[in-house]
């Protein structure tokens, strides 16, 4: 049996079995988390998920992923929101992260799932308020709900004694100069970390998933990792944050996210993504100044604030 005969078998499935149909939601969910809205590329990166929770240490994050992936499709289910948006796993993409975020930011506890059930359901109505706002200037929502109810729960934590922030870490990577050589598996940490995993397997297997549906976007994400890695060292930045691939994540979701909803794809439209990379990494050290006072991450604020600006602008360029 060929791809494309498992392809639409598997579109009969969900077209008439209701669960199937769930679980192709939820699939989509975890490829929506990198535009791929691709039930096979959600699958592997649930892999990856899965190997990064473990490889952190940390098994329960798989699970608290997908039980707020669930709660959230569910509840926009229950609630019949837009349904096309629904399929294709629109409202779970962020629930997604979020269970990655609380259970990696909070201390495991009956009161950490509780919270996860919570925010998962938050992020459906915050989704649905964000899409209704900005379809008038024709923007995504992106992951703004993701990075609003994480802040609100990280900040929340000092008065809410049940909730317990876990200990910050100094970081991990202990390097004096950069090595060259380090240069492409570092660009692989930095898309382990658009789903805050530090490990490079994680980063191959999320690689892949985005192969899997499209080449381009696969070549897009490891080309804006390696760019981010270049600007943040040209400008000096912390050697231990751009190994890490913290300077690159919000770079690979700019890129992405331009490139996919872009109309065109010749050299002006590449030069204009460029640009918008460049930006998010300056974005992504300015809001880290602003942010380090309250002990909170930057998330990926970075890249939503440099997408809605250029798909602006990109608006404007493709009447010209």
């Amino acid at each position: 049996m060929n791809t494309a005969s498992v392809r639409q078998y598997w579109h009969q499935l969900t077209s008439t079995n209701h669960l199937c149909q769930f679980i192709d939601v939820i699939l989509r969910s975890y490829g929506q988390v990198m535009l791929q809205n691709n039930p096979v590329s959600g699958l592997i990166f649930s892999i990856g998920i899965l190997f990064g929770s473990y490889s952190a240490g940390k098994p329960q994050t798989a699970l608290a992923c997908l039980l707020a992936v669930v709660c959230a499709n569910a509840i926009a289910y229950m609630y019949q929101l837009n349904r096309k948006a629904w399929l294709q796993g629109i409202y779970g993409f962020n629930a997604c992260l979020i269970g990655i975020a609380l259970s990696v930011f909070c201390e495991n506890s009956l009161y950490l799932w509780l919270s996860i059930i919570l925010a998962a359901i938050l992020s459906v109505f915050i989704t649905q308020a964000f899409s209704s706002i900005l379809q008038q200037w024709y923007l995504p929502c992106l992951t703004i709900p993701f990075v609003l109810i994480t802040w609100l729960y990280l900040l929340a934590t000092p008065s809410f004694s049940v909730l317990i922030r876990e200990p910050s870490t100094e970081l991990s990577a202990q390097i004096s100069s950069f090595n060259l050589l380090h240069l492409i598996p570092d660009s692989i940490l930095g898309i382990a970390e658009v789903f805050l995993f530090n490990s490079t397997l994680a980063g191959v297997i999320f690689l892949a998933g985005l192969a899997v549906n499209s080449i381009r976007m696969a070549i897009y994400a490891l080309a804006s990792s390696l760019l981010a890695i270049g600007i943040a060292l040209l400008y000096g930045s912390q050697i231990e944050m751009i190994s890490l691939g913290l300077y690159s994540f919000n770079a690979i979701l700019t890129a992405i996210t331009l490139a996919t909803f872009s109309n065109n794809q010749d050299f002006k439209t590449n030069i204009y993504i460029v640009f918008g990379i460049i930006f998010t990494v300056l974005t992504q050290a300015a809001l880290a100044t602003i942010l380090k006072p309250f002990a909170i991450p930057v998330l990926t604020l970075p890249f939503v604030l440099v997408s809605w600006l250029w798909l602006l602008t990109n608006q404007t360029l493709s009447q010209r």
